[in-house]
């Protein structure tokens, strides 16, 4: 029996043992938090224990570029064949040259020349024609029509885009900007509906030259602060939020254009710099489709009229063609021409391509070898010398199946950043870039994105930025403190956040379930004569987000970042709850996500139209309301379809 005793008081003192190494372990281990990309239980999180608190706080999801969920949806394309007839003309430098093969085929012709003239935002003209112009003729306008005859008979009609030189951007004075980095230029290549992981998948050529080759710095937790393209745009080039800003929403009373925003270009322009707005969709531009748009050209380089005149034109091109160049072609050529034509002027460029990754991430596959050659082009000629080159995507698909995936709606949440910045620049200002490559892991939104941007005409120096400002410029050391909060990221797209599955059988779901559905309907309720009743088909997630024990509990730490002492109080319960809902209606079959904020105390459920996304197509569900508030299309579905 002594024995056995004896044995018994070994065995506990070995789990005792066992039980203090496994805690050492535990707190010696540094290895970095890793959170899945698929649901998991709460307490499966990577992040809900003690040591969360000398972690950097906000932690995105440690994304696939092999998803096999992911790689079911992806279509490699070929580079786009256009020459099926080739163009008669093609520019060079600013100059008309007509092709070898129409000098040797015709010893007689004659063409003439149509500048491209721009009636506002929406409409354009035929200026007043050259004739019989030369090989060699200098274009006068970025936009232009050439027709040809041979023997008197039209033989070709086609629409050409090309940098013109003219003296005012020649002349563009220069202010001294001995804080602004010399006056590097800012170039930026930015794809729609791009997030990172596509980007990695479906530009491999162009990823592996710009960022293995080159060495450009991508940011790899870069989240979004709202909706779309415009929710982008307005934080990157403003520094606000679109509700921060004048009414400039078609329809709405008072609404004005965009000519008076703060944008950046306007500031740049003043600095010096030549700049560019350069968008190739006409109806669905982000500046133009809900907003007013713009009286007079936004920048020094703005291709809408060419894109108006070629929805507009008679002859009919193959799709993804202009002539015998692709549509991608045609786009990044000029890009590349004002490089050409403007080689030491400043730059602020910003070229924006919606047509070929909005609706269907696979067709940028069509780019991927013109985007790259673009780049090398740019490198070898020592253009890049002087220019910081940006390429972007401003968030992730929002539409179609893989953004119904539990990777997908990651992803709409993370797009592409990168930045290839000049040898000398990292040479000059070794703690910026240090910072920034810091950043790359760390929070970071449009907002940002500005503030940097701002460096280059007045530089604030490096540091550690503020959590009291909302953009803080990659050049400063983001914060680990950094939380969704501080970045103006509300909770409905930030990926940071840990959310748990709930049944819609919950109080606190169905109550949240009926505010929303309440909600679209009163977006709909003053035109209840055009737009049906909704109501809900059936609910595909019910998702709740409470704020993290780690958070609740955690009161402070040491001066050497909480490693060796931490101190916490009893956890407390949550004051607000948040709610993420997936369901589709009837009529109409409408998916949305939306989040509902439940507020403990006050028993109340609010939710905002920011907050509210569709996520499947409306096609022509609204058709009958479009002429009247384009505002509310994605929520109405019209009474007469019923009848079809």
């Amino acid at each position: 029996m002594d024995l056995c005793k004896k044995v018994k008081k070994i065995k506990r003192y070995l789990l005792i043992i066992s039980g203090i190494c496994v805690i050492f372990l535990l707190i010696v281990d540094k290895t970095p938090f890793v959170f899945s990309v698929h649901p998991v239980k709460e307490d499966d999180v990577p992040g809900n224990d003690d040591s969360f608190p000398y972690r950097q706080f906000c932690i995105h999801p440690q994304l696939d570029v092999n998803d096999s969920v992911m790689l079911n949806f992806i279509v490699m394309y070929s580079r786009e064949n256009c020459e099926f007839k080739e163009n008669w003309v093609f520019i060079q430098n600013g100059t008309l040259q007509f092709s070898e093969t129409v000098l040797k085929n015709y010893s007689h012709f004659t063409c003439d020349y149509y500048p491209i003239e721009r009636i506002g935002d929406y409409n354009v003209t035929w200026g007043d024609p050259t004739l019989n112009i030369p090989s060699g003729f200098q274009i006068t306008s970025d936009s232009f029509r050439i027709r040809c005859r041979v023997s008197g008979v039209d033989s070709y009609d086609g629409l050409h885009s090309g940098v013109a030189y003219t003296r005012e951007r020649a002349e563009r004075v220069e202010a001294p900007l001995e804080k602004g980095f010399q006056g590097l230029s800012i170039a930026i290549l930015g794809y729609d509906s791009m997030s990172r992981m596509s980007w990695l998948r479906r530009l491999p050529k162009t990823r592996k030259y710009f960022h293995d080759e080159l060495g450009a710095i991508e940011l790899e937790s870069h989240n979004i602060v709202g909706d779309g393209t415009t929710a982008v745009l307005f934080p990157m080039l403003t520094g606000k939020f679109e509700w921060e800003l004048p009414e400039s929403r078609r329809n709405f009373p008072g609404a004005i254009t965009l000519d008076t925003f703060p944008f950046l270009w306007h500031a740049m322009k003043k600095a010096g710099y030549l700049t560019s707005w350069a968008n190739a969709a006409p109806n669905s531009a982000p500046l133009n489709y809900r907003m007013m748009g713009f009286l007079e050209p936004p920048t020094d380089f703005y291709t809408r009229p060419f894109y108006l005149a070629l929805q507009n034109h008679t002859v009919a091109y193959p799709k993804y063609c202009i002539g015998s160049q692709s549509f991608s072609q045609v786009w990044l050529n000029y890009f590349r021409d004002i490089f050409v034509m403007y080689r030491n002027k400043r730059k602020f460029l910003f070229h924006f391509l919606v047509d070929m990754s909005h609706d269907d991430n696979n067709l940028i596959t069509k780019m991927d070898d013109d985007t790259r050659d673009l780049i090398k082009f740019l490198n070898e000629e020592d253009y890049l010398n002087n220019t910081l080159l940006i390429l972007m995507g401003d968030h992730g698909a929002r539409y179609s199946a893989v953004r119904s995936t539990w990777s997908g709606k990651l992803e709409e949440r993370l797009p592409y950043f990168s930045f290839l910045f000049p040898k000398w620049f990292q040479d000059k200002y070794p703690e910026a870039i240090n910072n920034l490559r810091t950043n790359t892991k760390r929070l970071t939104t449009p907002f940002d994105i500005n503030e940097t941007f701002k460096d280059f005409l007045n530089f604030n120096g490096t540091g550690r930025g503020s959590l009291f400002n909302r953009g803080i410029s990659l050049f400063k050391e983001i914060p680990l403190e950094r939380r969704c909060e501080h970045a103006g990221i509300a909770p409905h797209w930030c990926a940071c956040l840990a959310w748990r599955k709930v049944s819609v059988h919950e109080t606190g779901a169905s109550h949240a379930l009926q505010t929303t559905l309440h909600t679209l309907n009163k977006f709909t309720a003053a035109y209840r004569l055009y737009c049906a009743l909704l109501y809900v088909a059936n609910v595909t997630a019910v998702t709740k987000l409470e704020t993290r024990k780690e958070v609740l509990k955690f009161s402070k730490t040491d001066a050497d970042g909480g490693i060796y002492k931490i101190d916490f109080e009893d956890e407390h319960q949550s004051g607000v709850a948040l709610y993420q809902l997936t369901f589709h209606t009837m009529p109409g079959g409408g998916h949305f996500e939306a989040t509902v904020t439940h507020d403990v105390s006050k028993k109340s459920f609010t939710v905002s139209e920011k907050e509210i996304s569709r996520i499947n197509k409306y096609g022509n569900d609204p058709a009958c309301i479009l002429d009247k508030n384009r505002q509310i299309r994605q929520y109405c579905y019209c009474k007469k379809n019923l009848m079809s």
